[in-house]
């Protein structure tokens, strides 16, 4: 017997935890382990198109901050087959035969199973054994937190709003690789991110945040775009350490976003983007009161 949420969970954000939180409190009055049953790929992802939505969380980040919230994970194989499966044989089959259900937490009004059938209503009438714990919704400026709500604030530039609704900063992790060198021929050398595929990139600009890697954490300021002072490249993002000299490549690095800063623009020389850079520097911290080391 187990105590059970499910979803795709992407972002982990204060809305999730509230359901994390429920969970772990019902297991422990019914004295039963619990489990988060998570989807990969994410649903849409088979629903509709891979890539779509963009995603806040890679599988890695997901399963690190359920570890942090101390709810056991499962990524369970999302595929054409199961989003076929009427709810009935859903729940019987994959919920309660497969991850042993007695207890599950939803929110309010959470569907799943074919045709989105499925919901608190419908496991009470059908699956009158099934122990059902519903949460209301946690609310920002009046209305639900959502992934959908978060990325829109990623994508237009809003990272206060965004890390207002997941309960952390958002960040981007990756391992450093090699790029062009340009930085580092400014005088401003940045470490180059590989993302993960589908990641989601906020909108392109420059940023005050955070890196960290081996345990240490930096001030940065961190440039999301296509670098069109430098001839334009395909979007990515890169990371400068604020009193940091040494090797990053092969290292993986987790970038914090906290602040935007400006818009990336195109300097009409060198020296005028030298410039500026130093005052995004200087800028950084200003816009940083995390107590970020150094």
């Amino acid at each position: 017997m187990t105590a059970i949420v499910l979803g795709n969970f992407d972002g982990c954000h204060l809305g999730h935890k509230a359901l994390f939180d429920a969970l772990k409190s019902e297991a422990k009055k019914n004295a039963m382990p619990h489990l988060a049953i998570s989807f990969n790929p994410h649903t849409r992802h088979v629903i509709q198109e891979p890539g779509h939505p963009e995603l806040l969380t890679s599988d890695e980040e997901k399963k690190e901050l359920m570890e942090f919230f101390g709810i056991p994970l499962v990524l369970q194989r999302f595929d054409k087959d199961l989003f076929a499966m009427p709810f009935r044989s859903f729940v019987e089959e994959f919920a309660i035969k497969k991850y042993g259900a007695k207890l599950w937490v939803l929110g309010l009004d959470q569907r799943f199973g074919r045709g989105g059938k499925g919901n608190a209503e419908a496991l009470k009438s059908y699956f009158p054994d099934l122990s059902i714990h519903e949460i209301n919704p946690v609310l920002f400026d009046g209305e639900a937190v959502s992934s959908s709500r978060i990325r829109e604030a990623l994508k237009n530039g809003k990272p206060d709003l965004a890390n207002a609704m997941l309960g952390r900063n958002y960040s981007v992790c990756g391992v450093v690789v090699h790029g062009l060198g340009q930085g580092r021929q400014l005088g401003f050398p940045t470490a180059n991110l590989e993302l993960v595929p589908y990641k989601l990139l906020p909108k392109n600009g420059v940023y005050s945040g955070a890196a960290s890697f081996d345990g240490q954490k930096h001030k940065a300021v961190i440039n999301i775009g296509c670098r069109p002072s430098l001839g334009n490249r395909p979007v990515d993002l890169e990371a400068h350490l604020l009193n940091f000299d040494g090797d990053l490549y092969g290292k993986k690095l987790t970038v914090e976003l906290i602040a935007r800063i400006r818009d990336e623009v195109k300097f009409e020389n060198v020296e005028a983007l030298k410039e500026q850079i130093r005052k995004d520097i200087l800028f950084c911290p200003l816009m940083n009161q995390q107590g970020i080391e150094p």
